[in-house]
Formats: structure tokens, sequence, C-alpha cells
């Protein structure tokens, strides 16, 4: 091992991502549960590969082209050993984890699950091993069970057992929960499956980066993962499968590279594992996938857990501190990261906050939205653990909540904007008159990011609607946040009242209220209105998802207008 490894600042080096500023201030990157950062060694690895080794694998007898298979294999081989599985034969490479997951539900759910069978899951997990399981129970006509957690985050062995019916078939499971950093206790759960002769799915996205792992010991039948959350590349990870279960089941894809010879109305396929790995791979990605192994290994996986064991201890200290903050998922063992609120603050507006000042974290439902059901709440904010995070990031984080929580989360605008933010547009007013009124406004800054605070500031001032009107008929869905709108028609005009539960929505709803409202429906029948959003250019001030949400507010506007002229 790596002494110098073990230094925070001689490993933080290993990661150019974080030599750089965000909005002026230094990157402190909490989100590797989403993707973790890459070490300098795999970036040189991929680039290396790209310029001075590649070919295709597996079909060429000339140098490069023998060459880069020797690579892609020996790759399945560093990762046969680093999860301890018997052999590279046991290692299929995919997408990742959500394809790993898909190819069982398709190949051993097809084959073995039948009309009236069980499907054990729980509503603890993400959606990559929840979907593919609906989507199976619906086409086998089987009976999908989804188990609830306590209200710590945490798996009852006991409840598992109570549930393992002579209909199970198959239980799928998380690791570890990617939304709490709950620890499952899966030794025990695939224990007791096979006791009873149930195959048991792991999904292993969050364990890979986190825990040493032996497969032989751990003895799962399949077990999912993904390269970009180990400090590899991105859209490559594999699936693991025991041998005998691999042999036994049929091709997924149909293609190049998975079969041994093609006939005319029929084909034999590749032995295991190349039978499920059809058409050409990401070679790029399995070789970078190999260097991230290598560098982990250089470490060890035994030394980044103790590390990341007293990070972990010490962020849910230092986070307990912070007034009015609520820790989501209490489980005593916890694996990479911590979900929380912020009492009175939407996550979507903490993590804006955050993010302000060089804070990256992840804020929504994580691809969890059962368990952010069943906890009664639309989403958390996110802090999850990288090897390069330290001590001095989580106190940076505390000081930034503890910012938020005073009143401090933003910076004030400019004092010449507050007479047109306080202002109500005259009813008067054409929309091209209120659009060139908003340019005004905006032009007075230079920075998108200013720009962005002017728009939360439309929402701060944006008049709260009456409880009795945040019904389900006034929700617009598919935004992010929850958002309400409701109109009335008085004397040939359309009137709006709308709000939402984050600042960044309530700031969108709110500019498109102050452009819409006292105009004649038929007007607004007759505006361009997503090309007049681009002309402001909201969409540009928001992320990518929230552009969607921003769609299902102009289309609802649409809606009311429309209905509102047929009065």
């Amino acid at each position: 091992m790596l002494d110098l490894a073990l230094r925070d600042d001689a490993l933080r080096a290993n990661f150019p991502a974080l030599h750089q500023q965000v909005h002026g201030k230094p990157l402190v990157y909490l989100d590797s549960a989403a993707s973790s950062l890459k070490p300098q060694c795999v970036v040189d690895c991929l680039a290396h590969y790209y310029a001075h080794e590649h070919s295709n694998v597996h079909r060429g007898v000339h140098y490069l082209s023998q060459r880069a298979t020797d690579r892609y294999e020996a790759a399945r081989k560093s990762v046969a050993r680093f999860i301890g599985a018997e052999s590279e034969k046991n290692i299929v490479f995919t997408r990742g984890t959500t394809e790993a997951i898909n190819l069982v539900a398709s190949t051993y759910g097809r084959k073995y699950i039948q009309p009236g069978d069980e499907i054990l899951t729980t509503v603890m997990e993400h959606h990559s091993n929840l979907v593919p399981w609906q989507l199976l129970a619906k086409e086998r006509d089987a009976q999908l069970r989804v188990l609830d957690v306590s209200l710590a985050g945490t798996i009852s062995v006991d409840s598992f057992v109570r549930h393992m019916t002579s209909r199970t078939r198959l239980i799928a499971l998380g690791h570890v929960s990617n939304s709490l950093g709950t620890l499952n206790p899966v030794e025990d759960i695939v224990a007791e499956a096979h006791k009873r002769d149930i195959i048991v799915l792991l999904d292993g996205a969050q364990g890979l980066p986190h825990l040493p792992l032996n497969m032989q010991a751990l003895d799962c039948d399949f077990y999912c993962a993904s390269s970009h959350k180990a400090y590899g590349p991105t859209g490559v990870g594999f699936l693991y499968g025991k041998e005998d279960i691999l042999e036994d089941l049929p091709p997924w894809h149909g293609g190049g590279d998975m079969i041994e010879e093609v006939h005319r109305t029929s084909s034999t396929w590749a032995e295991v594992p190349h039978k499920f790995e059809a058409g050409t791979p990401n070679i790029a990605g399995v070789i970078g996938m190999a260097a991230a192994i290598d560098y982990l290994e250089g470490i060890g996986m035994d030394v980044l857990r103790k590390k990341e064991e007293a990070l972990i201890d010490y962020t849910q200290a230092e986070l307990q501190t912070v007034p009015s903050l609520t820790i989501v998922g209490t489980a005593s063992q916890k694996v990479g990261a911590v979900s929380f609120l912020l009492e009175g603050h939407h996550p979507y507006d903490v993590g804006h906050a955050l993010d302000q000042a060089g804070i990256a974290v992840r804020t929504g439902h994580h691809c969890t939205m059962p368990l952010m059901k069943y906890f009664g709440i639309s989403g958390t904010v996110r802090a999850s653990l990288g090897a390069y995070n330290t001590k001095e990031d989580i106190d940076i984080l505390v000081a930034r909540l503890n910012e938020i929580v005073a009143g401090h989360s933003r910076k004030t605008l400019a004092s010449t904007t507050a007479d047109h933010v306080d202002s109500p547009s005259s009813t008067e007013e054409s929309i091209e008159a209120r659009k060139a009124a908003l340019l005004e406004d905006l032009e007075l800054f230079e920075d998108v990011d200013d720009r962005r605070e002017y728009v939360i500031e439309l929402g701060e001032n944006l008049k709260a609607i009456d409880n009795s009107l945040k019904t389900e008929a006034n929700r617009i869905h598919g935004c992010l946040a929850m958002v309400w709108l409701h109109s009335t028609v008085r004397n040939g005009r359309i009137y709006f009242e709308a709000d939402s539960d984050a600042l960044i929505t309530r700031g969108m709803i709110a500019l498109l209220v102050r452009l819409m409202d006292g105009q004649a429906p038929q007007t607004i029948l007759q505006t361009d209105l997503f090309a007049l959003v681009n002309d402001i250019g909201l969409p540009s001030l928001i992320t990518a998802r929230r552009k969607n949400g921003l769609n299902r507010m102009i289309e609802r506007i649409q809606k009311e207008a429309f209905l509102a002229k047929a009065l």
C-alpha cells in the first residue's frame, strides 16, 4: 500500500477536477454517490488508449487488435480479483448497474419467473432496481412485493424472512442505499434466501466504491455495479453472476461477438461471459475501469473504508450542530452518504445556495421516489463522500448551512432593480411591454448567477396563495418541486395565482405570472410562450431537468387561457 496516499493533501492532488474554483470558491465536491471524480491515472489511461492502443477486440490478428484484446480481457481479470469472484468468467461487462439489472430481469426473469411467482424488494431501492422488476412482474403476471423499511431507514432481516414464501423466486436488494447511505444486512438476507432456494441480486452501485468485496464469501447470485461511481469512466460497469447460472441463461442481445456460429435460421452462442456481450464494447471504458481498480488497490479498500467511517461520523456530528437541520436516515452503519433537511428551506434552494459557495451536493428524490413518499417528503439534500473528501470539506459545508439558516443564503440584488421586482405590472401593459421591462432588468446583470438570483427574488416577492388553493386540481405535474396555479376570469381578462415550495421554481412561475397576469385569454393563446421565455433567457438560468418543469408551467397557462376563452 502507498503510505503517501493516506495523506489527504497527497490523495487530493491525484484528482485534477478539485484544482478549480466554482463561483470564485474552491470546489468542495460532495456528490460522489451520483458520480465520483476521476484520478489523473484514469484520465491518462483513456487518453493513452485512444492515442496508441485503439482497435476493435476479439476480431483481428493484427498487433493493435490483439493488444487491445489483451488489455480488455486483463481488465476482466482485474474486476474479478477486486470483487473476489471465482474467475473472470463471472464478469459480464455492461454499460453500468442499470443495464446489468435489466440483463438479469430479461434473461433469468423471463426464463424462470412464472405467473403467480413473487419478486421481493424494498421501498428503499433505486429506480434502476425497481422499475425493471415492475416491468417483469407485469409481463409475467407475477407479484412484486415491496417491503417497507424502518423510520431510521433500515431493513429488518426478520421481516424479510417472514415475507419469503414458497412462491418467492428472486430478491432484488441494494447493498447500500444511495439516498440514505444505509449499509444493508445483505449477508444475512442472502443466507436466509439460499436456505429456501431463492436467487438474490444485489445492486452494488454504492457498494463497489466504498466496501472491500468478496463475492465468494457474500455468496449472492448476481452483483451489479458501475465504474463511474468508483473513480472510473462513465458508461461502463459489470454484472457478476455465478458461472452455473450464467451458463444456464439465454443471451440477451444478439449480434457480433456473442456468437459461435451463425446459420441462415439459427445460431450457437459463445461461451460465458461473451455470450452476453453483443457488439463492439466500451473498450476504453473497460480499460479505464481497470485503471481505477488499480488505483483503489494501491491505496487499499480497507484503508479507505476506515477513513470514510471516521468522516461519516464527523459529518453527522457536525450537521447536528446546525439549527433546524434533520438527518434523514439514522442507521448505525452508513456508507458514503448523509441525507438531511433544513426546516423552512426546500432542498433545491439549499442546493442552490451551497452551489454559490462552490459546494456540490445532490438535491431531490435521488431516484428513490417511493422512499421519499414513504417518509412523506419530496426529497432531501444529500452530501456524499469520496476518497478525496476531508474534515475541512465538511467544515465548509456546515459553515455555509449556518449562513443559510441565519438568512445569508445568497447575494442581495442591486437596489436599482427593487422597484421593478416589487411593483406589479399594469394590466394595460402588453406582453411585449412586460417582456421589454424584464429584459431591461436582466441587462443590469452581466453575470448569469446574478440573473438567476433576480429570478429567485421574483419568487420571494410572489404573493403566497391560500392553502385552500393548493389542491391536486391546481397542481402542475412534471415539475421537480410542488407548483400550484389557479386562474380566475374577470371582465374578459384572466388572472393567475401561483405558488411553489422551492424558491427557484417560485421565481419561474412568478416570472410567467408577471408576463401573463391580467391579459386577455386570446392574447395568451396567440403568443408563442416558449419563444417568449427563450427571448428572456430563462432556460439558460435553470438546469435541464427544471426546463421540463418550465415547459409544464407554460402548457398549464395555455390550457387555463384556452378554458377561459371558452367562457
